[in-house]
């Protein structure tokens, strides 16, 4: 459902769509132009028996009996067809008719079973059925009578090779004989449709595979940007959180800021130092910080600064 969604909503985008819609279509218009046109020209015909029948009479003064030759249609005459048919595709009988394989004109000889109008009747008649395809319209017409006059030469000749007598010679009649030839475009029209679905197909195809990359580029963006932001985030915690320290009878927070002084956070203790120095006697006034609650009684000291004066007393 996800990729026929993402293929709907690609097919919308006006971005998408419309070029590839319109490149479609220009190749289609290209394929129709490029395959050339071909003409059809058919011809169909019916083998028949004489009036007279197939069999000749051993008296000549007396004539058999005559029926007509349309109703005497039977498996013998549809043999006679089928040998015409294979007599009539073989190499030779296609050379002699200028047919060239893989060439510009094709020639298809059966009993109509290509042909939609013989289709229904082709098994209750012994029907042979020609057509011809070419990119020249002469051509096809000239190759269909030309058949035709090799169909009726076969026939006679292997009569004749069997030495049959001629009033029982079978014949061959035009159902329907060679006309006009017709342009078909079937080939034209199957390139267009394929021209415009190979574009339409290659340029969604293409186009989901764009918004995949970048639909995975922007995750990827995202998480950088979300594993950055946490990171930053670990990095400054730390100072965030109060420090407690432990002095003396319990803990008190450190609540220094970033440019305080170092005395804010320490416990100050002031020492009074007696000193004399030539006889005179001056007292000295100092600030001692004292580290963990020790002060000038023993434990270390952070710092000592004189922030009194010295002067002398007298006596």
């Amino acid at each position: 459902m996800d990729f026929w969604k993402t293929i709907l909503d690609l097919a919308r985008s006006r971005f998408v769509g419309p070029p590839i819609a319109v490149l479609a279509i220009a190749a289609a218009c290209v394929a129709y132009f490029l395959v050339p046109t071909t003409y059809v020209s058919t011809a169909s015909m019916v083998l028949t028996t004489p009036a007279s029948g197939g069999t000749l009479s051993p008296n000549p003064r007396e004539a058999g009996g005559l029926t007509n030759p349309l109703l005497q249609f039977n498996d013998g005459l549809r043999t006679t067809a089928g040998i015409l048919i294979l007599a009539m595709n073989t190499p030779e009988t296609l050379t002699r008719l200028g047919i060239v394989k893989n060439g510009d004109t094709q020639l298809t000889i059966n009993d109509g079973r290509t042909n939609p109008e013989l289709l229904g009747i082709s098994t209750n008649g012994p029907f042979v059925y020609i057509e011809v395809e070419s990119k020249v319209p002469a051509k096809a017409s000239a190759t269909v009578t030309s058949a035709g006059k090799l169909i009726r030469e076969a026939l006679s000749e292997r009569q004749r090779e069997l030495k049959a007598p001629p009033s029982t010679y079978i014949t061959i009649t035009d159902v329907a004989p060679p006309g006009t030839p017709q342009a078909k475009r079937t080939t034209k029209w199957g390139a267009a449709a394929g021209g415009f679905f190979a574009v339409v197909i290659v340029g969604l195809g293409l186009a989901f595979m764009v918004s995949r990359i970048r639909a995975r580029r922007r995750r990827a963006g995202m998480m950088r940007a979300q594993w950055s932001a946490e990171s930053k985030k670990r990095a400054l915690a730390p100072s965030d959180v109060p420090v407690t320290r432990d002095v003396r009878d319990g803990a008190q927070p450190d609540r220094r800021g970033s440019g305080a002084s170092g005395w804010e956070d320490e416990t100050a203790v002031i020492v009074v130092i007696p000193d004399d120095a030539d006889g005179d006697r001056h007292t000295s006034l100092r600030f001692a910080s004292a580290k963990d609650g020790q002060g000038s009684s023993g434990g270390p000291k952070d710092r000592i600064d004189d922030v009194s004066s010295t002067r002398p007393r007298a006596g």
